[in-house]
């Protein structure tokens, strides 16, 4: 593996971690009423075309490593709407029942 190769594998290691501790917390404490989903919608998008330029170029360490970081931030998003429709589901019916 050359050290160029090493440097991308590398780059998108500490990207993934980057997501990771917000992950862990949101999947612990079952909360995400402070997670921007726009925010992530756009990191999604921008990872899924970082991964259409590197596989027009065949860069296969951005390939792998970014796909990794895009798969994070699609369940990171998942996770943020699903709770995000249950505390709207929660303040609905608290209203229902005034």
């Amino acid at each position: 593996m050359s050290p160029t190769d090493m440097t991308g594998y590398a780059a998108g290691i500490f990207l993934m971690w980057s997501f990771l501790p917000q992950l862990i917390k949101t999947i612990r404490t079952r909360r995400a009423e402070d997670i921007s989903i726009g925010m992530l919608s756009i990191t999604l998008i921008s990872a899924l075309l970082y991964e259409i330029y590197a596989g027009l170029l065949g860069l296969t360490p951005v390939i792998i490593m970014n796909g990794i970081f895009a798969l994070t931030v699609l369940l990171q998003l998942i996770i943020t709407v699903m709770l995000h429709r249950q505390v709207k589901r929660r303040r609905f019916s608290a209203n229902e029942r005034e």
